[in-house]
């Protein structure tokens, strides 16, 4: 039998601390150009305190809780559980230095959910969230599943060199949605993906001391963005969010006038006006967040929906687009018809 899947709650959660680029410590970054923040449009981010009990895996689980009950369900009613995160350490509050396993294992744990439950892990960077929806939504339209927890969460100020420019461009946020078979007209219309894997030293996570140090005790994974990364990425970041979400709607048999709202990642307020133009839609159309919560990897998506939600841009049987890019380089795009997603 097949069914149709539906997005049925969003939930996110950010730590207590928030820091605006005139806080300690992105006040104390040397050499900052004068138009670095005109640039991205970055002013501030949440950062978790881990002396405070917070982790990458305390927001998984608390942003992850907030969607299974907004959905109605119980922790019973989850069949997967997907976990995407950049964080390659730091994200366990029992073993710091864990890498695997993965969050969704952790999840699975601490949610105690039932033994029958599957993990899965995605790490497509920035796009790992959509890379879920498209992986929840297969597998819910087969009914190989009924009940699907994706959670993206990211502390990439755990991996910020406070040395580099390039640590004000991250925050720290958890954002959770359950995806079930549709009890309406909820479901995903068409999506089309791109890889483009060219350029891929621009923006990548390093194993390296701090800017400035040599010392071995030092190195760590770093986020690292090439002197030049950031006019690099505008000759081919621009143009293929748009590409892919044409695409998807002229899958859908649908014009971008049909769409009611765009949920994009959010790398920079410049980067989002720019897909938004190659789409042609005007600034109402599209949320941005990237201003307040800075850019937040895979969790930009899911905390991006959230607030639209919140703002009154989404209702029911609207239609709308999940689109954006990733280091990688990746580019994807989805076309929706909601239900009622609880938030």
């Amino acid at each position: 039998m097949q069914f149709n899947s539906a997005i049925k709650s969003v939930a996110i959660d950010v730590p207590k601390n928030y820091c605006d680029n005139k806080t300690p410590p992105f006040s104390e970054i040397p050499n900052v150009p004068k138009n670095w923040e005109r640039l991205w449009g970055i002013k501030g981010r949440y950062m978790i305190d881990k002396e405070a009990g917070e982790h990458c895996s305390t927001l998984a689980k608390n942003s992850s809780l907030k969607a299974i009950e907004k959905a109605g369900l119980s922790v019973n009613d989850i069949d997967l559980i997907i976990g995407t995160s950049c964080t390659i350490t730091g994200w366990s509050d029992t073993n710091p230095e864990a890498i695997f396993p993965g969050l969704s294992d952790y999840l699975k744990t601490e949610l105690k959910c039932k033994d029958s439950t599957m993990t899965l892990e995605v790490n497509q960077t920035c796009i790992s969230f959509l890379v879920a929806l498209q992986i929840a939504s297969d597998y819910i339209e087969t009914g190989m599943y009924k009940n699907i927890l994706i959670c993206s969460s990211e502390t990439f100020t755990l991996m910020a060199d406070f040395q580099s420019v390039a640590s004000t461009l991250f925050g720290d946020g958890s954002g959770a949605v359950v995806v079930g078979r549709s009890e309406k007209n909820g479901r995903m219309l068409a999506s089309h993906y791109k890889s483009i894997p060219i350029h891929n030293e621009i923006a990548t996570l390093q194993w390296r001391p701090p800017l400035n140090k040599t010392e071995k005790q030092d190195i760590k994974a770093y986020f690292t963005l090439e002197e030049d990364g950031a006019t690099m990425m505008q000759t081919f970041v621009p143009q293929n969010v748009p590409v892919v979400t044409l695409t998807a709607l002229e899958k859908a048999n649908l014009s971008a006038n049909d769409i009611n709202h765009y949920v994009f990642h959010q790398p920079s307020s410049l980067l989002l006006k720019m897909w938004a133009m190659g789409i042609g839609i005007k600034k109402d159309k599209y949320t941005s967040t990237v201003e307040e919560y800075s850019c937040l990897s895979s969790a930009s998506t899911p905390l991006t929906l959230y607030t639209a939600l919140q703002n009154g841009k989404i209702n029911p049987d609207d239609k709308i687009v999940i689109a954006g890019a990733s280091i990688g380089w990746g580019f994807g795009a989805q076309v929706w018809t909601t239900e009622n997603i609880n938030f």
